[in-house]
């Protein structure tokens, strides 16, 4: 990385492709995203990353040496593995990378990148094993795989490691430090610095070699060069990736030297031009060697040469998540000095956040494929989520003020932010209303479920066509929400007869079942975990009893949180993607909340006798917020976790049934 004074404002954009030159603007649209904090107290956080084991863990590398393992549903890292003495902090130095071997389920081997202490600096790949009796600490004993030397500077290491989709092992070190690549580094094509590297570390029994080269390397065996080198010419590659889906592309983010930051997609044999070429600019320190058809092109470069702003790319992924996060095939990436995410998108660079604290050190991965911010300085984490609010008919990510009347089967509906009116007929005698996303597009659609024909009716925001769709019997109970983590509501019905829920998977149209609850138990799905899914969920008013099955390992959890009479009103009240325990009690008007980030306790008096909750974000932060809607008298009466106390007067009336208590956060 390089340092440099750093300013918040955003710099003209210079978008390139490879092949057909220089882009400039910004048109193309995407969804709008938040950063929600999941992890806090790191200290100097630099990577992010899964196991790939269907364990659903994160893993956090910290600088100093050690690595975190947080388990699904929590947001308490504890040490997975500690090899502080191996390394140190100094310049850019320190614990970089970890990768985790494709078949980690079952070999529980894992790879991890760090420089060796100073003086010395040398960049060294080592294998470590996860404990056979524990999968959540590493076994200490360490096997240096490759050790690269590095001591003249303590900047330009690289810092990432990955597994191919060939199964070999990529590393790409830095040029070795210092301005213009003195030595000339990364066109030597015997020296392993300023390189991708690739290597074989799946070697045979009874070999003692500690990895072997791929017979595809550009020179391996008999061809001049170090046979380790896949491509060659790049000066600091921190931070790249796979592209989990298309056609596995690595896509590789290089820092300039001070003037260009570039992103290429890097192929065996191609060279990436440093130090001849800085971007698409010939950097005039080999001029003789500027033709541009020698070197592979970047895909896209933006400017670093104004001192006061962008300063250091930082690499990230292209995203596959099965969210609808971002659009499917972008690449995120974002720049450490400025703290600006950006996406490459279209063919265009789209500003999609300004960290406010800078030092965007990396970009993280899950299981789901959905992306992760990790911020050094701050010690946290965060992860890139949907904007969205329930209730939300209009697409503010605000709760809406709506209600169903069912005198009139009629949907009455007020923007929050603009106050704008619309009035829908839809439904009959005896539905229950059960607004929901079912089309994916981040608003909420108008829905009823009809308990004498089991049948649901809904009406797709996205092109307003009506739809029709048989799932339920007489007595059910409809439980809609995002089950499969696809960014559309599932048909969902828990049935008391029998205890048993019912789900029909908008992802592939599959039928589950889950035998999960008693007769008078109330439906309270919501994403406990914070995976992204909907969990199934009962509170059971005869013991106050809250019980959860987890989505992300099927865990099972059972919390006592309420008393009888309680009404449940759980909701996101703290911001941290995951449903915190909520109950509304009338017969002191006092809520009671269980707070999933921290687990503390809070109460609040909020409400009268009759008012019913209509748990919702109507301010817009990612919160949900503590609010009551008062039959007799049409009021709303909120708690905004930003805005403070707000009263929306006249929106409904004795008998109508408010959309945000039917549609669960």
């Amino acid at each position: 990385m390089k340092s440099k004074t750093v300013c918040a404002g955003l710099l003209f954009l210079i978008a390139a492709a490879a092949v057909n030159g220089f882009g400039f603007g910004v048109t193309t649209t995407v969804p709008t995203t938040r950063l929600q904090t999941r992890y806090t107290g790191l200290s100097s956080p630099i990577f992010l990353t899964n196991a790939g084991d269907g364990t659903r863990r994160i893993f956090i590398v910290e600088r100093g040496g050690i690595i975190k393992v947080v388990q699904p549903g929590s947001n308490t890292p504890t040490t997975f593995l500690n090899i502080s003495t191996l390394t140190t902090v100094d310049g850019e130095r320190g614990l970089l990378g970890l990768a985790f071997h494709p078949q980690y389920k079952t070999n529980r081997r894992f790879f991890v990148y760090y420089t060796l202490p100073a003086p010395d600096g040398s960049l060294r790949i080592s294998e470590f094993e996860a404990s056979p009796s524990n999968p959540n600490v590493a076994l200490t004993t360490v096997k240096p795989i490759i050790t690269i030397p590095h001591s003249t500077n303590s900047n330009h290491n690289g810092g990432t490691i990955a597994f191919g989709p060939d199964g070999f092992l990529y590393a790409a070190p830095g040029d070795g430090g210092g301005g213009n690549d003195p030595p000339n580094n990364a066109q030597n094509i015997n020296s392993l610095l300023g390189k991708v590297l690739r290597i074989d570390v799946d070697v045979p029994a009874g070999q003692t070699a500690p990895y072997l080269i791929p017979s595809t390397n550009p020179f391996a065996g008999t061809t001049p060069g170090a046979d380790e080198i896949y491509a060659v010419g790049v000066r600091n590659p921190f931070r790249w990736s796979f592209d989990r889906g298309g056609t596995n592309q690595l896509w590789l983010a290089d820092v300039g030297q001070n003037s260009w930051e570039e992103v290429d997609v890097i192929v065996n044999g191609g060279n990436y031009g440093w130090r001849v070429y800085e971007g698409f600019v010939c950097t005039g320190l080999d001029a003789n060697l500027c033709t541009p058809t020698n070197y592979v092109q970047p895909v896209f470069v933006y400017s670093s040469e104004n001192t006061t702003s962008r300063c250091s790319i930082t690499g990230g992924y292209v995203y596959r998540g099965t969210q609808g996060t971002l659009p499917n095939g972008s690449y995120i990436y974002g720049d450490y000095c400025t703290g600006e995410i950006l996406l490459w998108h279209g063919g265009q660079q789209i500003p999609l956040h300004d960290i406010a604290d800078f030092n965007l050190v990396s970009f993280g991965e899950d299981e789901d494929g959905e992306l992760y911010v990790v911020q050094a300085n701050t010690g946290i984490v965060q992860k890139v989520v949907p904007a969205k609010a329930s209730a939300d008919f209009d697409g503010d990510f605000r709760t809406d003020l709506s209600v169903f009347r069912p005198g009139n089967n009629t949907w009455y509906i007020r923007s929050t932010s603009t106050n704008a009116i619309s009035i829908q007929p839809f439904g009959a005698a005896g539905d229950i209303p059960t607004a929901e996303d079912y089309d994916g597009d981040r608003k909420t659609d108008i829905a009823v479920f009809r308990p004498s024909t089991g049948v649901w009716f809904y009406i797709r925001s996205s092109d307003v066509t009506f739809n029709v769709v048989g799932w339920g019997e007489t007595g059910d109970i409809p439980a809609a929400g995002d089950y499969d983590g696809n960014a559309r509501s599932d048909f969902v019905v828990f049935r008391p007869s029998n205890g048993r829920w019912y789900t029909r998977r908008s992802s592939d149209g599959s039928f589950t079942t889950a035998q999960w609850g008693v007769a008078g138990d109330v439906p309270v799905p919501g994403d406990y975990d914070g995976d992204g899914k909907y969990d199934i969920a009962v509170w059971r008013p005869t013991d106050g009893r809250w019980y959860s099955i987890n989505s992300a390992n099927d865990g099972i959890k059972v919390n006592g949180w309420g008393e009888t009479n309680d009404i449940p009103a759980t909701g996101d009240f703290d911001g941290d993607g995951r449903n915190d325990l909520v109950v509304f009690r009338p017969s002191t008007n006092v809520w009671y909340l269980k707070r999933s980030v921290d687990n503390t306790f809070v109460t609040a008096n909020w409400g009268a006798a009759g008012d019913i909750p209509v748990v919702g974000d109507y301010d817009n932060d990612n919160r949900d917020d503590i609010a009551v809607f008062r039959p007799a008298n049409g009021i709303w009466y909120v708690i905004g976790s930003t805005s403070g106390i707000t009263q929306y007067g006249g929106w409904g009336v004795p008998g109508d049934i408010p959309v945000p208590s039917v549609d669960n956060p």
